[in-house]
């Protein structure tokens, strides 16, 4: 991302949280309490290597690009990725096929509109989106008749917006919904979710002004961003992280990387993680797209 694109993004997406001014970029700041987490893995990723990425290049026979948001839906997109790397998790498990990356705008109308929870003027919680998707599906970056999801805009995000998606989208979503998420706290959960092959929903105040990464692709975080992002990868070796795929596009962020890591992202240092996560989420089973049978010839 160009400077000047991300200042612009950046000023136009800012909430004033107890009389401060801080970067939004469409997370609603909201701290999990204890009883909402689900299960763990305990010690799964201990002294583990995991780059989820890699399962889409095997599954799509491509690298991996990240998405750029254009309005307070970074919650949606982190959600979107999340389900699709998730799905080619599973098509490396023998499940399913890939037929086109998910939709944001639905995730993002649905979360604010079709969950019922307090409205804020835009920007979404974590738990709206795992509860969205859970209750009523997900859609792909297609054509559902009128509905025309094939090229993100921030246009059609917000004209969506306006009311809660009618039920000939709800009825495509139903078929492909988030079966299964667990609720995180810390940096060994998440190491262990990660490590397991669940892509995880990272949702805090962790600013990354500093976007430089450093010989070992890592970043000191910086600045306040109320902002949602993508744990694709943990590293428990001599220097614990994880790394963040933002949805900033491919220009974002510069310098060495590392385990083949995707442009637009970052490693961050597993003490920091387990600083600022306030509301995480492992994506760990979704109702995808079924291989299609066998065509036999009847002789």
């Amino acid at each position: 991302m160009l400077r000047r694109e991300f200042l612009v993004l950046a000023a136009a997406q800012t909430f004033s949280f107890q009389g401060r001014k801080e970067k939004s970029f469409g997370w609603v700041p909201y701290q999990i309490g204890p009883d909402k987490k689900t299960k763990h893995l305990y010690g799964f990723g201990k002294d583990k290597v995991s780059c989820l990425w890699k399962s889409w290049a095997k599954a799509t026979g491509s690298e991996f690009v990240p998405r750029k948001q254009r309005h307070a839906d970074c919650v949606a997109f982190a959600s979107a990725t999340c389900l699709d790397l998730l799905t080619t998790i599973q098509m490396c498990q023998g499940n399913g096929v890939f037929i086109k990356k998910s939709a944001t705008d639905p995730i993002y109308s649905g979360g604010r509109n079709n969950i019922v929870h307090p409205r804020v003027n835009y920007g979404m919680r974590g738990g709206w989106a795992i509860r969205y998707l859970e209750t009523y599906g997900n859609l792909l970056e297609q054509k559902y008749g009128k509905y025309d999801f094939t090229i993100y805009s921030e246009q059609t995000c917000i004209a969506l917006d306006r009311q809660p998606l009618p039920e000939s989208l709800l009825t495509y979503a139903s078929q492909h919904p988030l079966l299964d998420s667990s609720a995180l706290s810390s940096w060994e959960e998440i190491r262990d979710a990660v490590a397991a092959g669940y892509p995880v929903l990272f949702c805090s105040p962790m600013g990354l002004e500093n976007s430089n990464r450093d010989r070992q692709g890592f970043v000191i975080p910086k600045g306040t961003w109320y902002h949602a992002m993508v744990i694709a990868a943990v590293n428990d070796g001599r220097r614990p992280g994880g790394c963040f795929i933002n949805s900033h596009g491919s220009n974002w962020a510069s310098g060495p990387k590392t385990y083949g890591q995707p442009d637009g992202s970052v490693w961050v240092d597993a003490k920091y993680i387990d600083k600022y996560v306030m509301e995480a989420y492992a994506f760990s089973s979704y109702k995808g797209f079924p291989k299609p049978e066998r065509d036999y010839i009847l002789w």
